[in-house]
């Protein structure tokens, strides 16, 4: 079977023909997104709490792993290498479908819920940003009518 998977066309199309259709089963999609949410509050609630194995051995064998990764050169690349490659590969066959949606999404956004996405991610910043704008602005504005009075 697994040599039928690796060179046999006609096996191959049949598993991403079972493939696809798992996949665009919406109670299988529900599914997985379940279980992705699931995994990850558990990852995030154990990453939080001290008393759990992230903070723990598995811990220290994730903080040995970087320390690891800091020194061995040869480790570094190999890993680089693969994370590139998925990346790559993601964006193949994802990133039309990405920008898609995040551009719908944005596309669907009012003017009040765009000045409050930008106002949570620039924070404080953003009234300094308006300041500066403002004062640019009227001392180009000054600039230009003072040229045009002149000439």
């Amino acid at each position: 079977m697994a040599l039928d998977l690796q060179h046999d066309p006609e096996v191959q199309a049949k598993v991403a023909r079972v493939r696809d259709e798992m996949l665009d089963n919406a109670a299988v999609k529900r599914w997985l997104d379940g279980l992705w949410e699931q995994g990850r509050g558990a990852l995030l609630k154990a990453a939080r709490d001290p008393d759990t194995m992230l903070a723990g051995r598995l811990g220290e064998l994730v903080t040995q792993f970087g320390a690891m990764l800091g020194e061995d050169a040869h480790i570094k690349r190999t890993l680089n290498r693969y994370a590139r490659r998925a990346v790559v590969g993601a964006v193949d066959s994802y990133g039309e479908t990405a920008l898609r949606l995040v551009s719908d999404t944005i596309r669907g956004w009012d003017a009040k819920t765009i000045t409050d996405r930008l106002e949570n991610a620039v924070g404080d910043d953003l009234q300094y940003i308006r300041i500066n704008g403002t004062l640019v602005g009227g001392l180009v504005g000054v600039l230009i009518h003072t040229v045009d009075v002149l000439l």
